[in-house]
């Protein structure tokens, strides 16, 4: 039932598509004025019947899905499928879409813009008509869709048609759907990767210790100072002996800065491969003190054995004896 359903709904897309025969023209009513003739400009509803039946026709770009899913790799490899069947992973449309977008990002995000900027620019141009009756430019239909696709608002030009703000509402949001793309994709791509994360830490790890050994020296100056001023019983409001228990009370505060800054910068650099690295270890570790406690109570059943052949043995003599005797 659903496959004929949507055989259905196929032939209704595909068999849209504008009457082919030519409607003349409405003939263009004109105000009279005193010195000049102006066109009625047309109401906000109006659209030409080759218009409306014109823009349903991109829908037949769900045909794309064929070719694209088709002759992918993912599809293609048998490897790839039974890897898929096994792990429950339907390799369909949308995961070969997630795969592009995965692998190659800055393209895909291009195809889109690029696809839906022509499509946009050519809707907003069979809407939208000028004062003589005439449709768009195809420069300022573009020109207008760039804006109202870029999430601004209107430029210098704005939809006159219930059509070209139909056009213009559908462009924000799929505005707004490539905006968060690319700034996802830019994200990505700004962030450290691995070793460059380790070496980032690094550097700061190794600022960190030389500013620590700095305010351990400063402390231990700091205190041989305020030991030696005690030495001389200066009194302890004095404005220099205070200044220096202030400066021995902030080198102190920043050392533990520092070494709260480098446990964090430690918990940073692990990840994932580290978790996954300090679990194998933990695995075979495990694994070989099972072994161990194996052989080890192998072992102990051996001398058991052997400490009971002992017994039996030492009991054996003692009756030897006792008999001879």
């Amino acid at each position: 039932m659903e496959k004929m359903l949507l055989i259905t709904l196929e032939i209704i897309i595909c068999a849209v598509h504008p009457v082919p025969r030519s409607f003349p023209r409405h003939e263009q009513e004109i105000t009279e004025t005193s010195n000049s003739t102006e066109p009625i400009p047309y109401p906000y509803s109006h659209i030409d019947i080759d218009v409306a039946l014109g823009l349903p026709m991109f829908a037949r770009l769900y045909l794309l899905h064929g070719p694209i899913l088709y002759h992918s790799r993912l599809v293609r490899n048998v490897e790839s499928q039974s890897v898929g069947f096994l792990s429950a992973v339907s390799i369909d449309f949308f995961f070969v879409i997630r795969a592009h977008l995965r692998r190659w990002p800055g393209r895909c995000l291009l195809a889109w813009c690029t696809l839906i900027f022509f499509i946009g620019g050519w809707c907003f141009r069979a809407c939208e008509y000028q004062s003589t009756h005439e449709h768009w430019p195809l420069t300022d239909a573009m020109w207008l869709f760039v804006p109202i696709f870029g999430t601004v608002g209107y430029s210098n030009l704005a939809p006159s048609t219930y059509c070209g703000r139909t056009i213009c509402a559908l462009s924000g949001v799929f505005g707004v759907f490539s905006m968060s793309l690319f700034i996802a994709i830019a994200t990505g791509k700004l962030i450290l990767t691995r070793w460059e994360n380790y070496v980032h830490t690094f550097v700061l790890n190794a600022e960190l210790a030389k500013e620590h050994k700095h305010q351990a020296a400063n402390v231990i100056k700091f205190a041989w100072k305020i030991w030696f001023w005690k030495g001389k019983k200066t009194p302890l409001s004095s404005m220099r002996y205070l200044h220096m228990e202030r400066k021995l009370h902030r080198s102190i505060g920043i050392i533990q800065q520092i070494k709260r800054k480098q446990r964090c910068l430690n918990g940073s650099t692990i990840g994932l491969p580290e978790i996954q690295m300090v679990e194998c270890s933990t695995n075979m570790n495990t694994e070989e003190t099972i072994r161990k406690m194996a052989t080890l109570e192998s072992k102990m059943d051996e001398i058991e054995g052997q400490v009971v052949n002992l017994d039996y043995t030492l009991n054996g003599t003692q009756n030897v004896l006792y008999f001879s005797l």
